[in-house]
């Protein structure tokens, strides 16, 4: 059942977490479902393709000091340096200001920074092992 509720881009994350509760594994869904629509396009299987040395690996998170959920949140919700792309400190966040800091785009919901935050961290912890691009 697990496996049906999973996208391919988290299937082998459930597949490898038989203890994964079926709450967990839906969050897991979320959160890289989120990951997908948001990140993937700069952070593809927890890389940097605009700031090598920003990655979303656990040795640069803690070199960069944004190793917790929290710092992960905070960054994706206010913005910081050249995240994301090419524009200064652009968030994500719903209440992101002031407005000429804060993504053009579609605004995440707190919630979905919250899961977005989660997932990261997991991914990083265990080394970014199950995230594919779409392209694989």
């Amino acid at each position: 059942m697990l496996r049906w509720l999973a996208t391919p881009l988290v299937a082998p994350v459930i597949t490898l977490s038989p203890a994964v509760s079926l709450g967990q594994a839906i969050a897991i869904q979320n959160g890289a479902a989120l990951f997908h629509k948001a990140c993937i396009g700069c952070h593809d299987r927890g890389g940097n393709i605009i700031q090598p040395g920003a990655t979303l690996f656990m040795k640069d998170l803690q070199r960069n000091g944004i190793d917790s959920e929290e710092h992960i949140y905070e960054i994706t919700y206010y913005g910081k340096g050249r995240m994301p792309a090419s524009i200064p400190s652009i968030g994500f966040g719903e209440k992101c200001t002031p407005r000429g800091k804060c993504t053009f785009g579609a605004r995440l919901q707190d919630e979905e920074i919250k899961l977005l935050a989660e997932f990261i961290k997991s991914q990083a912890d265990s080394g970014w092992p199950n995230v594919k691009s779409s392209a694989d």
